[in-house]
């Protein structure tokens, strides 16, 4: 396996990896073991991207692994970043924006999530049929003109297109349902965090129509559409919010429950890619 995590830039190595992946998938909270577990080609540490810098929440490893899932060479980033870590939407976009500069032409962006409803039990996956913003958190500078991962600027485009491809969420629905993997289907609200949503917090996510929420994956829709990147994402559902529960939430237990969600996306990757190559 090649690395780069004794070099002091990794240029070299993104530039060998251009058209290697069509497919590239953001892994949120405790969901790097995925990159780690399945065959890796080459990993480089985000610490030595030019542009990146490094992850400081548990369950966020930070590097981007070429891994072979069927076969088939797919762009894992191990752990993302945060908008509460103090940082913009261009730098809580990075990894798509590299992506796309990759030559990567589909992204899916997973994340762990908080439950808004009895009906959308932990240990779960939901497909983002939409996304919304919590009210609060209009701060993120989501409008500032996109960028490639070099630093050049992009024209924008595919502005007036949906969020979130409907050709890739229902390519995700045929994976699950081959896989044997429920898959539900909801409304994803993001909030800036750190902290968890107290219950009047998460009734109002749940009064403006979402289903579960995240800290995460907003800005990146964005950046993946100005892209141009067909873009889906999928929440595993950590636990439920004290909206729904008046058990305490911890990072520490989403990070373990994310864990759990490994196996089943792998399997829903490995379907995805099957189905994909027989078409």
């Amino acid at each position: 396996m090649q690395s780069s995590w004794n070099s002091y830039s990794a240029t070299e190595e993104l530039r060998a990896l251009h058209g290697e992946a069509e497919l590239a998938v953001i892994l949120g909270s405790g969901l790097s073991a995925l990159a780690s577990g399945t065959e890796a080609l080459m990993q480089i540490p985000y610490a030595r991207i030019p542009g990146f810098g490094r992850t400081s929440v548990e369950g966020h490893p930070g590097f981007v692994s070429l891994a072979a899932i069927e076969g088939t060479p797919v762009l894992l980033f191990a752990g993302r970043f945060h908008a509460y870590e103090g940082l913009g939407a261009q730098e809580v976009a990075a990894p798509v924006s590299l992506a796309a500069s990759l030559g990567c032409r589909r992204l899916i962006v997973t994340q762990a999530a908080g439950s808004l409803t009895r009906l959308l039990r932990t240990g779960s996956w939901m497909l983002a049929t939409d996304a919304v913003c919590s009210p609060s958190n209009f701060g993120l500078e989501l409008n500032r003109e996109p960028y490639r991962a070099d630093g050049s600027p992009v024209e924008r485009s595919g502005t007036g297109a949906p969020l979130l491809s409907e050709r890739l969420s229902a390519a995700l629905r045929t994976a699950a349902k081959e896989a044997g993997c429920p898959l539900a289907e909801g409304v994803l609200c993001w909030t800036s965090g750190p902290t968890y949503e107290t219950s009047a917090e998460g009734r109002a996510a749940a009064f403006m129509g979402g289903d579960a929420v995240t800290m995460s994956t907003l800005a990146e829709l964005v950046a993946a559409r100005r892209l141009s990147l067909e873009c889906a994402s999928m929440s595993w559902i950590t636990n439920f919010t004290a909206s729904v529960s008046r058990e305490k939430t911890e990072h520490g237990h989403v990070v373990l429950m994310g864990a759990e969600g490994v196996r089943t996306l792998r399997a829903i990757l490995s379907s995805l890619i099957r189905e994909r190559r027989n078409a």
